[in-house]
């Protein structure tokens, strides 16, 4: 057996899976966050649900915000 060295193809493949599956997740709490947190709660609710639950970022960070 040889010894391994870098990385290998299915850990960078890995490596960005995770990076891409984590990119809406962090959109969408910052879109949470530009939020007006005002009386009209659709933009509240819809991206704190993809806050709470990261598997829905990937469809709530598509949502307009209230700065429209």
């Amino acid at each position: 057996m040889r010894n391994q060295k870098g990385f290998t193809l299915n850990g960078l493949l890995l490596a960005a899976v995770i990076i891409i599956s984590m990119a809406p997740y962090i959109w969408n709490g910052v879109k949470f966050a530009s939020c007006d947190f005002e009386a009209g709660w659709k933009c509240e609710v819809i991206h704190g649900i993809g806050v709470v639950v990261p598997p829905a970022a990937i469809v709530t960070v598509w949502f307009a915000d209230d700065a429209e």
